[in-house]
């Protein structure tokens, strides 16, 4: 409908539904369309090229980050650099599958890496692209905001933020001058619902399944579908957000208070820079209300990083990995996750976050002269 001039983003539909993502998702699927004529085996090499380089940037990080001598207790032994290549279901999603939570995830990874690297507005150019092909790439954002206030102060991280609000104006300008209201609510939908049927964290959550009410977007009543298991693990994600904040993010600055009234400017090691933006994506990954099998390519090459830098011995990082690695693949004969799959991988996360919190201040570099 788009190649064919609709504008009109509440207008635009394809064969699983109506248009749900912002405008960049339409540029790059629309490119990809026209560059393999429509054909999935056309695209697949496209989509495996992208996995290659999503591990490659992944573990640009690890090596930009453990291979700051700052801290010489948190270390990353090189022959684990494989778990970044070891996931299953991360295979699919990329090479298989085509979702478009694969090139999101590729473009954070590399905003992450260029962030570490000093490359500020290049990694927020990037970022914005993330969020412009699905707004999954948001829950960095409180990390961002602060990682971009440690480099240039409230101002600096401003800027950057304007920065990103002009790469989103520039990709859906079209649509924003056809219908902007339509546009930005269609394209950022915060209210979304989900499928008991899907969910891989939250199917042990109570759910009625009646196929008489199944819609696109909801197909059961009950616990998981109700209005306060949203507000409950919303507001779990904002206390877990503060505490990361106030116990690890912003420590350097004294904590929150400081950050936000006074000079929050501290010049943070890669180390712990890409640690606070890792583990605030991880802190929405817990507690999003759910979470879809191709939803794990969000965080898995992540997790091996997260898992380094807590306390716990290197055989229980291993056990939480492989936990977590078992929930997001399907037991026995079912093509979805069971009750006792996703009973396991939120436990996982919740040791995981715990440990994150209790575990030792990353070390970072001396305070910028005001």
């Amino acid at each position: 409908m788009v190649e064919a001039g609709e504008r009109r983003y509440d207008r635009i539909r394809g064969p699983q539904g109506p248009l749900v993502y912002p405008a960049g998702f339409v540029w790059l699927y629309g490119g990809l369309r026209r560059l393999t004529d429509g054909v999935v085996s056309a695209a697949q090499p496209w989509f495996a090229a992208m996995y290659v380089a999503d591990v490659a940037a992944a573990a640009a990080i690890y090596s930009k980050a453990f291979g700051d001598d700052d801290d010489g207790d948190r270390r990353f032994p090189p022959i684990a650099l494989c778990l970044l290549a070891a996931s299953r279901r991360a295979h699919s999603v990329f090479a298989l599958r085509l979702f478009n939570d694969a090139p999101c995830a590729l473009f954070m990874r590399l905003a992450v890496l260029l962030l570490i690297s000093d490359w500020t507005k290049a990694a927020c150019v990037l970022f914005s692209a993330a969020v412009s092909v699905k707004m999954s790439a948001l829950l960095y954002a409180p990390a961002w905001y602060v990682a971009l206030a440690s480099r240039g102060g409230h101002r600096g991280a401003a800027r950057g933020i304007a920065l990103c609000a002009a790469v989103q104006a520039a990709l859906a300008a079209p649509f924003l001058a056809a219908d902007p209201r339509a546009y930005v609510v269609t394209a950022f939908d915060f209210g979304r619902g989900f499928k008991h049927k899907w969910s891989v964290n939250f199917k042990w959550v109570p759910c009625r399944r009646h196929d008489v009410i199944e819609t696109d977007l909801a197909d059961c009543e009950g616990p998981f579908a109700s209005t306060w298991f949203k507000a409950l693990t919303l507001g779990a994600h904002l206390v877990a957000l503060l505490v990361a904040a106030e116990r690890r993010w912003c420590r350097p600055h004294g904590g929150l208070w400081n950050f936000f009234f006074k000079n929050p400017r501290t010049r943070l090691t890669p180390l712990a820079l890409a640690a606070m933006l890792f583990e605030c994506n991880f802190i929405g990954m817990t507690f999003a209300r759910s979470l879809h099998f191709q939803f794990v390519v969000w965080y898995h090459n992540s997790l091996p990083f997260l898992a380094a830098c807590t306390d716990l011995p290197r055989l229980a990082q291993l056990l939480l990995l492989l936990a977590i690695e078992a929930a997001w693949n399907p037991w026995g004969s079912s093509d979805t996750s069971s009750l006792l799959s996703s009973l396991l991988l939120t436990l996982a996360h919740f040791f995981l976050l715990l440990a994150l919190l209790s575990a030792r201040p990353l070390v970072i570099l001396k305070k910028k002269d005001p």
